[in-house]
């Protein structure tokens, strides 16, 4: 793996969404590559500060139910 393909790998990685083939291949570069590791350090820095610093709401029960609603009545119409 290059720096490219590791780069674009970052997002997934950092999110636990590689494959156990992309995992092992991203992080034996990392352990290669000092530029690729400050990079997913930075972004898993990142990922923190944004999960600390957010503010989560909890929608009203209504706006739920008419999403709800409204998915399941364009489900059945794609089905027709």
């Amino acid at each position: 793996m290059n720096c490219q393909q590791a780069y674009q790998l970052i997002s997934a990685a950092v999110d636990g969404e590689l494959s156990c083939h992309e995992k092992e291949k991203f992080f034996q570069h990392l352990a290669e590559c000092t530029t690729c590791t400050e990079e997913f350090n930075d972004a898993m820095k990142t990922k923190l500060i944004i999960k600390e610093r957010i503010i989560r709401f909890t929608a009203p029960q209504t706006l739920i139910n008419s999403i709800m609603h409204l998915t399941h009545h364009c489900a059945q119409e794609s089905n027709l």
